[in-house]
């Protein structure tokens, strides 16, 4: 290894498997399966709509500000009172099935399933951590493929902590019998995964494929494609 670490903790959704992909997919077999074409002018304008109030609330769950029951419930019902045709008997179902339907999507980031083999092989330890429900990101997990892969899946929902706390970054480090100098976390997410990682005292690799402006300090490392992870480790 031609740098000193030997713990590699990985984010899971955006970073290797497409959560972006696999929920728009997940979300329009819903839309019309519950014929919410009927309210919207096209799944584009539902899916918008969606994907803001989605994106607010994890922010807010990720600090502890609501719980899991509301994220869920809320998100599918905002595009609908937005849209002023709420049928909260669509709304449910909609929640019902989302999570179910989407813990058997497979699509993973590019490079997600070469990097994983590349880094098991030079015998770096890997690891996931999530904020993600636990009765999803272990089934995801499962059919993706990429389990064989790690050594431990640390979720939020079971370590008792949230990223970005650094509770949750302490917890993962001691119970992987790691030190943090010999660490490395990976993630998409600026606020979760690579400003918790800072803050608890472990270097960083921002996963961005496109430019983010969220960026206030200088991570470790930024990486525009998984594979650029085997140039140096």
């Amino acid at each position: 290894m031609r740098y000193p670490y030997k713990h590699l903790f990985f984010d899971w959704d955006n970073t290797l498997w497409n959560f972006s992909v696999n929920a728009e997919e997940t979300l329009k077999v819903l839309f019309f399966q519950n014929g919410l074409d009927a309210y919207f002018d096209s799944f584009d304008e539902y899916y918008l709509l969606y994907k803001k109030r989605n994106d607010e609330l994890w922010s807010l769950y990720s600090l502890g500000q609501i719980n899991k029951d509301y994220l869920n419930a809320e998100r599918f019902v905002y595009p609908m009172q937005e849209k002023r045709c709420l049928n909260k008997t669509k709304s449910d179902t909609m929640q019902r099935d989302y999570l179910p339907l989407l813990a058997k999507q497979t699509r993973l980031i590019d490079g997600a399933g070469e990097v994983m083999a590349y880094l098991k092989n030079e015998g770096y330890k890997l690891y996931v951590i999530s904020n993600g429900f636990s009765e999803v990101q272990y089934i995801k997990i499962e059919k993706s493929g990429l389990q064989k892969y790690f050594t431990k899946i640390y979720l939020s929902e079971n370590v008792r902590e949230h990223k970005p706390s650094r509770l949750f970054f302490d917890y993962v480090i001691k119970s992987s019998n790691a030190r943090k100098s010999e660490s490395l976390v990976v993630g998409d997410n600026w606020d979760t995964d690579i400003v918790g990682a800072k803050n608890a005292g472990i270097d960083q690799v921002l996963f961005s494929p496109s430019d983010n402006a969220s960026i206030t300090f200088t991570p470790n490392y930024i990486i525009r494609n998984l594979r650029e992870l085997m140039s140096f480790l």
